[in-house]
């Protein structure tokens, strides 16, 4: 694997469809980042900028208690090839509530990052990568309610280091002013899921 990525962060959700486990036996075999971490929609791709944790969680805080819980339905795979790369990327279609995460993309990148990507954004879920598109059974509709974004820094090896959670359409509680780190770690059930890590960081004693 390139770890092109390490130290960068990125804003994700991760959806909680019921069924999750009929995406992880695909990724399990075409998509590297499988042990690492789960399935995801980005909002915001890698990015390198210098922008603070806290002011990037307070800007994000702006957005983020505006937009309410949304619901989202995903069903049938797409090809998408990278010409660079030479390879095809395998993507879980939107059927219901694309337009909705293109709005948070939006408000993202206007407003926080103040930046644009230089292709056009797709909401999908990566379930991997192959040399050529494959015929792949998935008939099953995959649907869930977003209620949570999570900010993630990308370790040396590529793990995920989650630094923020936010809540769609809550205001922050001024009295919890302590921003907690998670990890993706594999549990006694070999699922992956987030957990706390020790070390505990109060957003006050980080300079702006």
């Amino acid at each position: 694997m390139n770890y092109v990525n390490k130290g960068k962060r990125d804003i994700l959700i991760f959806p909680k469809f019921k069924n999750l486990n009929q995406l992880e036996l695909i990724r399990r075999k075409y998509d590297e980042l499988y042990k690492i971490l789960p399935p995801h929609i980005t909002l915001a791709f890698p990015f390198d900028l210098p922008i603070s944790d806290a002011v990037l969680k307070d800007n994000l805080e702006k957005v983020f208690k505006k937009v309410k819980p949304f619901s989202i339905k995903m069903k049938n795979i797409s090809f998408h090839k990278d010409e660079k790369l030479d390879t095809y990327y395998m993507f879980l279609d939107f059927i219901e509530g694309a337009e909705k995460i293109i709005h948070l993309h939006n408000k993202i990148y206007n407003e926080v990052l103040e930046t644009k990507l230089s292709f056009p954004y797709t909401p999908h879920i990566t379930l991997g990568n192959v040399n050529n598109p494959i015929k792949i059974e998935l008939n099953e509709e995959f649907e869930t309610i977003v209620d949570e974004v999570v900010v993630e820094k990308i370790g040396p090896n590529e793990e995920s280091n989650i630094i923020m959670i936010f809540k769609l359409g809550e205001k922050p509680n001024k009295s919890s002013n302590n921003m907690w780190q998670f990890k993706i770690s594999k549990g006694k059930d070999g699922r992956r899921k987030m957990v706390r890590k020790g070390v505990r960081r109060k957003w006050k004693s980080i300079k702006k």
